[in-house]
Parts: C-alpha cells; structure tokens; sequence
C-alpha cells in the first residue's frame, strides 16, 4: 500500500513539473497583439533606447568573433558549411512542395510585398 501510494505521490509531482513547464513555454511565446503592444525604438525613452542599442553592437561584436573562430576552426567550418548545404537542399524541396499550396504562395507573395515596402521606407529615413 505504501509503495503505490509513493508511487502516486511521484507521478503527480512528475505531471505537475511537466505541465507548469509546458504553461511557462506559453506564456514566453508572445501573441499577435502582445508583439503590437510592445514600443517601437523610436517611442522608447533614451536610456532605453541606449541600452538597446548597447545589446545590439554587443552581439554584433559576438557574431563578428563567431564567425572569424568559424573560419579559422576547420572542423567548425566544416559543420558550417554542411548545415548551410542542408539548410539549401531542404528550401529547395520545401519550395518544391509548397509550389502549388494557393495559401502558402499569396501569404509569400505578401511577406515580400511588405518587405518591399520596409526597405523603401528605411531608404527614405537613411536620406
């Protein structure tokens, strides 16, 4: 009786550990009206706006230092290089799947559209 009782006791905090980590994964991802909530960096406060930019100097410093320890690292480079093959050969047979899905086509028809239109208004800020 004790054994099955412990038993029990260890499923359920088991269960219990599962589930609130499958509640906190939701609630890190942020929903379409929680992304258009947050501030865009010309609306947030200066020392803000500075720390932000700080973080992203920092990790272009970081990418910098990966991709020359990449280069000079030939077991690295290799890896790289196989991933981006993989990461080709897979576009490849997706865009090949994908041809003829009438949803997925005008929603990559828009994407572009948007993007577009993000470029030209960047361009016009930059001047």
């Amino acid at each position: 009786m004790k054994k099955l009782i412990i038993i029990y006791i260890i499923s359920f905090l088991l269960s219990t550990g599962l589930y609130s980590d499958e509640v906190k994964r939701k609630q890190l991802k942020p929903t379409q009206t929680e992304f258009k909530k947050q501030i865009l960096p010309e609306n947030m406060p200066p020392d803000i706006r500075e720390n932000l930019k700080e973080y992203l100097e920092i990790r272009k410093k970081m990418r910098e230092i990966e991709k020359q320890t990449i280069e000079n690292d030939p077991e690295l480079k290799n890896l790289w290089d196989g991933i981006i093959s993989l990461k080709r050969e897979m576009r490849k047979k997706l865009d090949e799947k994908l041809k003829d899905n009438e949803e997925y086509q005008n929603l990559r028809k828009r994407m572009f559209e948007m993007w577009k239109k993000f470029k030209e208004k960047r361009k016009e800020v930059k001047k």
